[in-house]
């Protein structure tokens, strides 16, 4: 019998002189592995025939019926082009950059340095979000400084490892410096949301927790613009499911509670950070040449949350 080409990315082809089909069976098409063998057993299976796959060699041979040899191969022949359509894995490929101990660091400094002024000064009128005055008097800075605000240690060091957890993958991702921008704008807009949630009644809340979260949503929307941009895989549910879900889960392991928590502050900082994180994906090349600006917007997020408490204490 004449050689076969391996319907595969490496289009090896494979001699079946030794092969013999079954009688009444003819070859039409041999693969490497076993998933491309399955979506043309599939393909067939579709034109409403049927197909033999034998394993011969360290390969899987697709074999039909001598009477509709013809149209299978010609059906297989179309199947191989789509598949050469299909984006190469190389496009879901994503630099990773260092995490940055001096932003950790910084990011410790300033919650540990705001607990500490918490601690001598009646800040926490000032700071923390309050939805009739965020929505109704515009005070949106809130939104900011609240997430420098903490009730006690253990609230303030729960955040500071969890933050550190999900901010470090985060940062491999985005780079460090507009990785800890977009876990700040997250929960910033987490805040934002929560307090329109809430509004008109009065909710108060502090802590760090929804840019945590938002974190979290950061790296799942990561996940979910990954998964949508893989090449096509015969999966029994979408392939964006499987990390929306794996977030969820975290977010429900971790974020939602009994006792003093603002479960609807972490889930609006999660949502938001979703967002953040799939529109970010889309463009994570643009975070090398960023790199030469890093400072810059290192100082961005000094700078927001600077000016936030300014316009605080002089309110």
């Amino acid at each position: 019998m004449a050689s076969l080409k391996a319907e595969d990315a490496n289009r090896r082809a494979v001699d079946l002189a030794d092969f013999e089909a079954p009688e009444g069976l003819v070859a039409v098409a041999v693969f490497d592995d076993f998933e491309s063998a399955g979506e043309a057993g599939l393909a067939i299976l579709a034109m409403g025939e049927a197909y033999w796959m034998i394993l011969h060699q360290a390969c899987y041979v697709i074999c039909v019926s001598e009477a509709c040899e013809e149209r299978v191969r010609r059906e297989l022949g179309e199947l191989a082009a789509l598949t050469r359509l299909r984006p190469s894995g190389a496009a879901l490929e994503y630099e990773e950059f260092d995490f940055g101990w001096v932003s950790f660091s910084l990011f410790a400094a300033m919650l540990i340095g705001c607990f500490i002024w918490q601690g001598r000064s009646s800040i926490d009128e000032l700071g923390r979000t309050d939805a009739v005055a965020m929505v109704g008097r515009g005070e949106w800075w809130r939104a900011v400084t609240a997430l420098t605000l903490h009730a006690d240690v253990v609230h303030l060091v729960s955040n500071l490892f969890a933050g550190a957890g999900f901010a470090f993958f985060v940062c491999r991702f985005f780079s460090a410096a507009l990785g800890w921008l977009l876990i700040l704008l997250s929960g910033i807009a987490g805040n934002v949301l929560n307090a329109h949630v809430y509004y008109p009644a009065a909710h108060y809340s502090i802590g760090a927790s929804t840019a945590v979260f938002g974190a979290l949503g950061l790296l799942t929307g990561v996940g979910i613009w990954a998964a949508v941009s893989a090449p096509d895989r015969r999966l029994l549910l979408p392939r964006w499911l499987l990390p929306l879900l794996g977030g969820l889960t975290l977010l429900g392991l971790f974020g939602v509670g009994e006792g003093n928590v603002d479960v609807a502050a972490h889930i609006s900082g999660f949502l938001c950070g979703v967002v953040l994180g799939g529109l970010g994906a889309c463009f994570q090349r643009a975070c090398i040449p960023l790199q030469c600006v890093r400072f810059v917007l290192g100082g961005v997020s000094v700078a927001i949350i600077a000016m936030a408490w300014r316009i605080a204490v002089a309110s």
